[in-house]
């Protein structure tokens, strides 16, 4: 069914992305798992993840303007108890979602999505909003976009009109989407089956693949967000996967030997705060090797992960985390400052982090103010020695570690060292680090004549510094936006050739 899919988007004049070869990313009400479901702010990140189209839900306003909202009370979203088909564009607007954004009309979703380069999946949520839909995209001759509904009859009306969109027909879970979708002869089969099995994926045969090519449908599928699922789903032949964690949908599986493990600096710290256990959670998902986490004291003695030797900057806390109790600290919001979404989420233990990553990802630990006996002590009694390795700026603590623990791998940094030996055997390094516009690269072939592991260290989100520490091919690249360096290395068809880079497509 891939060449299907293939036909299928050349007949709507759809862009082929991945030449074909895997599902459309389909942000789910935008990045809603990161920012406010259905906002710009949620859809310009979407596109900042990479994903190929934005799903929408549509409703009309009392005065017949085509409002992006899946709720038809404004309440959950916004906390104000307003009925849109009962209120004018003007009340609407006036109202502010939890981010400081504001509910949007289509034609400013389908300005942005033209903007951003963008397709738009468009599901109609009230009468006459699936006509609207038409309009409005027919006025920008807007071409990457579906319309559909869960009710049939709307979808089957666009049909009679003459609609040159794709139309898709949502099934719900127990209906045959054969039957269920018939009056309207959909374009899209949208499988909601999430909650039908336990494993949804079984769900999508062969028989069912075959029936749909058979009718010309193409297979779009519910919102996922669930690793075990989406690998479920990996290699079937459908057109596209919604999810609102839109990132997750293009795992870091690079497909070669050479290609580097990422460490990601103090997490997913792009999308989720900082040194958090959803940071983590996120890399997990992603497919990445490793988490790094900065690990700090507490006025009684307690191991926490948090950057900063202060609360100011990533906790609604003030003063020195070492002049605070654990029980104090796990009071305080740590994801609050990052985005209304992550308001709650609270500084975890080095145990608990561990926890998260065990048997799922390696961990950098870097010390920050810590006794190194009982950092050792919370890695050594999971058995994650072969899954982490440690640095700390003061070298009598990696020399402390050396002596406690010889089969431990630790980091040293290049320019501390007057050469690569020197830098090696300070304290018998595992892996030494590069950072890129600092360091000379060219030692990275010499690490692998020693013994030893490469890592590049890189905090800049421009692509073609990121092509640059690819080309050199290290071990190990410790990134601040390891998202980036992932679709560059396994999903280069997306962004073009090393040489083409001159600047990143994100904002």
């Amino acid at each position: 069914m891939t060449q299907f899919n293939r036909q299928w988007m050349t007949k709507f004049g759809w862009p082929i992305a991945g030449t074909g070869k895997r599902p459309l990313t389909i942000a789910h009400r935008g990045a809603s798992g990161h920012r406010t479901e259905n906002s710009l702010t949620a859809f310009a990140l979407a596109s900042d993840l990479f994903a190929e189209m934005w799903e929408l839900d549509l409703r009309m306003s009392a005065d017949g303007v085509a409002v992006v909202s899946h709720d038809e009370n404004l309440a959950r979203a916004t906390g104000r108890d307003l009925r849109i088909s009962e209120a004018t564009w003007s009340e609407i607007c006036s109202v502010e979602l939890p981010d400081g954004q504001f509910v949007p009309r289509l034609e400013d979703v389908a300005d942005l999505a033209v903007e951003r380069g963008a397709g738009l999946y468009i599901e109609a949520k009230s009468e006459g909003s699936a006509s609207a839909a038409w309009q409005v995209l027919e006025v920008r001759k807007f071409t990457f976009a579906a319309i559909g509904s869960f009710n049939v009859g709307w979808i089957a009306a666009l049909r009679r009109e003459g609609c040159p969109y794709p139309l898709s027909v949502l099934v719900p879970s127990g209906a045959d989407p054969f039957s269920y979708g018939a009056e309207a002869r959909p374009d899209i089969l949208h499988l909601c089956w999430r909650d039908a099995s336990s494993e949804p994926h079984k769900l999508i045969t062969e028989d069912l693949v075959s029936r749909c090519e058979r009718v010309g449908a193409a297979i779009v599928l519910w919102h996922e967000d669930r690793r075990a699922v989406l690998d479920g789903l990996d290699g079937l032949p459908v057109l596209g996967i919604c999810s609102g964690r839109p990132e997750i949908l293009k795992p870091y599986r690079p497909g070669i030997d050479k290609a580097p493990g990422i460490v990601c600096h103090r997490g997913a710290n792009f999308l989720a705060p900082e040194n958090t256990r959803e940071a983590a959670r996120l890399c997990i998902d992603q497919c990445f090797q490793f988490v790094e986490i900065d690990v700090r004291t507490t006025a009684d003695g307690e191991l926490v992960v948090i950057h900063d030797a202060t609360l100011n900057r990533t906790t609604n806390g003030i003063g020195p985390v070492s002049s605070h109790t654990l029980a104090e600290i796990r009071n305080l919001d740590a994801g609050g400052w990052k985005a209304p979404c992550h308001a709650g989420f609270r500084v975890p233990t080095l145990s608990e982090m561990l926890d998260v990553a065990q048997d799922r990802i390696g961990v950098y630990v870097e010390i920050k103010d810590a006794d190194p006996e009982a950092v050792l002590g919370e890695v050594v009694k999971r058995g994650m020695m072969e899954a982490v390795f440690f640095w700390c700026w003061k070298k009598e603590v990696l020399r402390d570690i050396r002596s406690q623990a010889p089969d431990a791998r630790l980091m040293v940094p290049r320019r501390e060292h007057s050469s690569l030996a020197a830098a090696i055997s300070d304290y018998s390094a595992n892996i030494v680090e590069f950072e890129l516009g600092r360091d000379s690269l060219s030692e990275i072939t010499a690490c692998r004549e020693l013994g030893v592991q490469s890592m590049v260290f890189c905090l800049s989100n421009d692509l073609a510094d990121l092509a640059k520490v690819l080309a050199v091919s290290p071990d190990l690249v410790n990134l601040d936006r390891p998202d980036l360096f992932k679709i560059l290395q396994a999903y280069p068809d997306i962004v073009g050739s090393p040489q083409e880079l001159e600047s990143p497509r994100v904002a």
